[in-house]
């Protein structure tokens, strides 16, 4: 029996919604770090963009947004292994020889994603934790709820209280304004090289950032893994009935938005004292994971529901197309903001990045209902699937499956 990509008939609506609305999510956050240098504007003691209106934008996409999407997709990226590999059971092949080709063709996309357009790339990292779910994903169900609850919590009481030591040691003010002085020195090459650089500037700057970034990467893996085993956990239980929704509903309301509201709250004394910047390394890590959970249930909960059909058809067409939805966004955004574009990094806000980001995201619904149209998945997916299974799969639609 030959073993195909799952097609059309077979896909569960619910999770190409989800994938839509995370790709929407992750495109708020990112727009942030397409338009300017995010990462040392955010451990500044201070506000960077500091009208009214850009800062309370800020404060609203680190509550509604922030560390939120990435972990619904990992959540979702967790349920697809179990798919795939029920499929391959059904069909009598071998899961793990073609689970290992298939995340090394996502390493080489998120290898040119890195190399030719944004250092913020999350598919390698989606490649590698892929590969050690497969030490878990037999795991019966309740050892994957288990091992991912102990693993998020501890992850996140240990950043949490490495970030409460620093402040309550001294050496959060201490060196506050050297440091401050070395994210502004940040800020001012950043923006010089990605707006008048050349592009061979930009990939060498873009290569450290990446580098910066996942100097830690084996350690990070730690607050991504257990999103990929609830989304396992999950796929092993399904069908989840209303009443264990609603259950766990009420749960994350009280653990994701009750741990991200605690920094809200405490951003008045954003640079002063501890509390701001600790209740943030608990928000952005626990409570972003319960967060997407709690965002998970409540969308399946209106969807069983039958409301905002038109609103869910909509992030179900781009869920469809997520992997080439994500890199496009890259494309798309880094000409608008870097020097062999438009060159316009470094001068808007997080305000006038949320408008631009539902702008893109609305250009990509209406390229997504055209071109699944007359295809059957979107041109990345295609090379990906066509690369996984090492066969040339079916793209074009023909009139009589159009009609």
């Amino acid at each position: 029996m030959k073993w195909k990509p799952t097609g059309e008939k077979q896909r569960i609506e619910s999770l190409d919604i989800l994938r839509g609305i995370a790709i929407f999510g992750i495109l708020l956050v990112n727009m942030k770090s397409f338009s300017g240098p995010d990462s040392p504007i955010r451990a500044l003691s201070y506000e960077y963009f500091d009208q009214s209106y850009n800062v309370w934008t800020n404060v609203l996409l680190e509550f509604l947004v922030q560390g939120n999407f990435i972990t619904m997709f990992s959540f979702l990226f967790g349920f697809g292994i179990i798919l795939m590999a029920e499929r391959a059971e059904e069909n009598d092949r071998r899961f793990a020889p073609f689970f290992l080709r298939r995340q090394f063709v996502l390493l080489l996309f998120g290898i040119l994603h890195v190399q030719f357009f944004w250092y913020g790339d999350i598919l390698i990292t989606y490649a590698a934790v892929g590969v050690i779910m497969l030490l878990f994903y037999r795991l019966p169900k309740n050892a994957l709820l288990i091992t991912g609850l102990v693993m998020i919590t501890a992850y996140s009481l240990f950043m949490t209280t490495l970030t409460y030591d620093y402040w309550t040691s001294g050496a959060g003010l201490s060196y506050q304004e050297t440091l401050n002085g070395q994210h502004e020195a940040e800020i001012k090459q950043s923006i010089q090289i990605y707006s008048e650089g050349t592009f061979s500037e930009i990939m060498q700057e873009r290569i450290r950032e990446w580098t910066d970034l996942n100097q830690y990467f084996l350690f990070f893996i730690f607050g991504i893994l257990p999103m990929f085993l609830f989304g396992a956990y999950a796929a092993n239980k399904r069908p989840f009935a209303n009443r264990a929704l609603w259950k766990l509903w009420v749960l994350t309301l009280v653990l994701g938005p009750g741990s991200k509201i605690i920094p809200v709250i405490f951003f008045p004394l954003k640079g002063e004292d501890w509390r701001y910047d600790t209740f943030m390394s608990w928000g952005y890590e626990f409570g972003g994971a319960m967060m997407s959970i709690f965002y998970m249930c409540t969308i399946v909960l209106l969807y069983r529901n039958g409301k905002f059909k038109r609103l869910f058809k909509m992030f179900r067409i781009t869920g469809r197309m997520a992997f080439t939805n994500y890199i496009t966004q890259s494309i798309v955004c880094t000409f608008i903001f870097y020097s062999y574009g438009f060159g316009h990094y470094g001068k808007y806000g997080p305000f006038a990045g949320v408008i631009l980001a539902v702008f893109i995201f609305g250009l990509q619904v209406l390229f997504s209902k055209w071109w699944l149209k007359h295809f059957y998945m979107g041109p990345l997916e295609w090379i990906w699937r066509t690369l996984t299974y090492g066969k040339k799969q079916k793209l074009r639609r023909t009139e009589e499956s159009t009609a």
